[in-house]
């Protein structure tokens, strides 16, 4: 006796639907995207390295998305997150023992992180965390080999500095890419 009105309804919704939806793709793929915000602009990480008597002390600079991405990567840990607790800055040592690496007489250095802290900034991706930390290094060596590898293991242009101040005040910036990775240094 009376027509089912939703029924009736729901059929020219769906009519108009299938009428209307590929015009509606047709102009959404026309509008162009909105562009999207780069992270940072530049992959980089800077260490000041300062060479005193018997000790090389490191402070290493990271974007912190780029840390915590290549340790993720790196340690196969995919729920890995900075954060400031001893179980971390374990991480994070050996990390940086593997990708940093100091040499003496073909011999590594291993590097004890002795002090960790976290630089905010207003947008997110700009926070940088810094690493300190010490390696034991014979007061007689005069020439350290360094292998800058860090976060290489996640970008390929990945940028790395070396500020280095010697035992004797003398400083100079080194730079590492992924294809010139490692070089030879006077720390006198």
């Amino acid at each position: 006796m009376y027509r089912n009105r939703t029924a009736s309804v729901l059929s020219t919704g769906l009519r108009i639907c299938l009428v209307g939806l590929p015009a509606l793709a047709a102009i959404a793929w026309t509008i162009p995207e909105a562009p999207r915000e780069a992270s940072h602009p530049f992959r980089l990480s800077v260490a000041d390295v300062r060479v005193a008597d018997a000790i090389l002390e490191v402070r290493i600079r990271f974007f912190w998305d780029d840390l915590q991405f290549a340790v993720m990567e790196n340690t196969s840990d995919m729920d890995f997150e900075l954060s400031e607790t001893p179980e971390v800055d374990t991480t994070i040592q050996e990390y940086i023992n593997e990708m940093l690496v100091f040499r003496t007489e073909g011999t590594p250095l291993a590097g004890t992180v002795i002090e960790r802290g976290v630089e905010d900034a207003v947008r997110l991706d700009e926070v940088m965390w810094w690493y300190r930390l010490r390696y034991p290094l014979p007061a007689s060596v005069e020439r350290v080999h360094i292998r800058n590898r860090l976060l290489f293991n996640m970008f390929e242009d990945q940028r790395n500095l070396v500020n280095l101040k010697t035992r004797s005040g003398a400083e100079r910036t080194y730079y590492f890419t992924w294809d010139e990775d490692n070089l030879s240094v006077p720390v006198t």
